[in-house]
């Protein structure tokens, strides 16, 4: 009853806070909520006949999180989870308020600035923890201090709960290991196996330039990789004390790819035909099979659940606007933009590319992660570029000491849209790579869509 009470209190906020412009309403009622009932959160976790799991890291929490949902539902269980991708203490709270009484099981995105207080609440069956990377600055100034975090966080899991973890992360894995996390790993070719089309063919280079100073954690010594997917991710040792990474339970193998569309895994032995590219996407993806086996959920039963998998909105979306293709994907810190300019770079339907970068909470107000950015790589594409954002000047300034001044700089985001269309080849796909309000920014500009806004919470 009590519940139920709180439920229609949430209720009310939510709809005042959609009918205010507030945001999409799926902060506020938690906040409310969380204000007149402390104990609700752990309350309604605990009454969870599956229990909850929650998935953190810097990268991929929003697809991660939506592909073990649909995994799950595939399996016919009622998931409660913040699908919103409000991931602050609020949308947490709020993910139980919109969830019908009985739920199976939780699926929920965590923020890592928040995660260990979260965990202690929802005392979780399991965790997983995609990656550490450098993201929002003016929050985590050094990954180190986001790896301390989520090993506070994973100490606070009960005794018989389950840690997955990236394997492939260096500092993550080295910071968890003595906990027995299980761990899973992506193989790929170098560069996972794409070929670089534009002005600088076959000679761009193997590694982009967003890899991370890479020290040991033990000893501080330089690491060695003799295996890279992404950035700071793949196989790695220390020649100062001898620490080395090692290869994940489950495993992912990239066997081709389709560019933007899609890639084709090996995954726990089953072949997935994964309706997204990008290496990205083949973490998030064995990270969702990981958990799933680790629920009872055969990896068969978990790929076939992926082969119709849809991203959530802004990650890798595929948008139709006045008869044109345009793809989404959301960038915010020069490991994830590195992986989706890759991408962009070896898909020979893009025909135009908007870069919009903005400096609003959500997206962190230091943007000079921009200059770390493989946009050296972009640039050597044969396609017209578009600057936008609210930091469209900036972004500008990057792009032409990358190599190239950009066609257009727009802060507009449906006129840098219509410029980008305008110099696009009529069958070509627009390329939309966008922080998470200038992507929410294209978004409304483009469909009216202001759903998916969160008022209150980090993306």
């Amino acid at each position: 009853m009590i519940d139920a009470a709180l439920a229609a209190v949430g209720g009310a906020a939510g709809a005042f806070s959609r009918f205010a412009h507030l945001g999409s309403g799926t902060s506020l009622p938690g906040r409310l909520v969380n204000r007149i009932d402390p104990g609700f959160l752990a309350r309604r976790a605990a009454s969870l006949d599956q229990g909850a799991v929650i998935v953190s890291g810097t990268n991929g929490k929003t697809t991660t999180a939506s592909m073990l949902r649909s995994i799950l539902q595939a399996q016919g269980l009622a998931v409660a989870a913040n699908t919103s991708g409000a991931n602050l203490p609020g949308g947490v709270v709020s993910a139980f308020l919109g969830a019908r009484q009985g739920a199976d099981v939780g699926v929920l995105e965590v923020d890592e600035g928040v995660l260990p207080s979260v965990v202690a609440e929802v005392l979780p069956r399991l965790l997983v923890l995609t990656n550490v990377f450098r993201d929002q600055l003016d929050r985590f100034p050094e990954p180190e201090g986001v790896a301390a975090r989520l090993r506070i966080a994973a100490e606070r899991l009960p005794a018989d709960s389950i840690l997955v973890a990236n394997a492939d992360d260096p500092l993550l894995w080295a910071s968890l290991e003595d906990l027995g996390p299980v761990g899973f790993s992506v193989l790929a070719p170098p560069d996972g196996g794409a070929t670089p089309r534009g002005r600088g063919g076959a000679g761009a280079p193997a590694i982009a330039a967003d890899a991370e100073p890479e020290s040991c954690l033990r000893c501080g010594t330089g690491l060695v990789f003799t295996r890279r997917t992404m950035a700071g991710l793949g196989s790695a040792h220390c020649e100062g004390c001898g620490w080395t990474s090692t290869i994940g339970r489950y495993v992912a193998r990239l066997v081709s790819r389709a560019g933007l569309e899609a890639s084709v895994l090996e995954l726990c032995e089953e072949l997935l035909t994964l309706p997204l590219g990008g290496i990205h996407n083949a973490y998030n993806a064995v990270a969702a099979v990981a958990v799933a086996a680790e629920l009872g959920i055969a990896p068969h039963r978990a790929t076939s659940a992926l082969e119709m998998f849809h991203p959530r909105f802004g990650r890798a979306e595929e948008l139709l606007f006045d008869d044109r293709q345009l793809w989404l994907a959301l960038i915010k810190n020069p490991a994830g933009a590195g992986t989706v300019i890759r991408d962009v770079c070896t898909d020979r339907r893009v025909g135009a590319v908007v870069v919009a970068i903005s400096d609003n909470d959500a997206d962190g107000r230091d943007v000079s992660w921009i200059w770390d950015a493989d946009f050296e790589r972009l640039v050597q594409l044969e396609a017209p570029i578009v600057a936008g954002g609210t930091r469209a000047a900036e972004t500008a300034v990057r792009l032409k000491y990358a190599g190239r001044i950009p066609d257009v700089v727009e802060t507009d985001p449906l006129a840098a849209v219509r410029a980008a269309i305008i110099s696009c080849p009529p069958d070509g796909v627009i390329a939309i790579l966008a922080t998470y309000t200038a992507m929410l920014d294209v978004r409304e500009a483009l469909v009216g869509d202001r759903s998916t806004r969160v008022e209150d919470d980090i993306a």
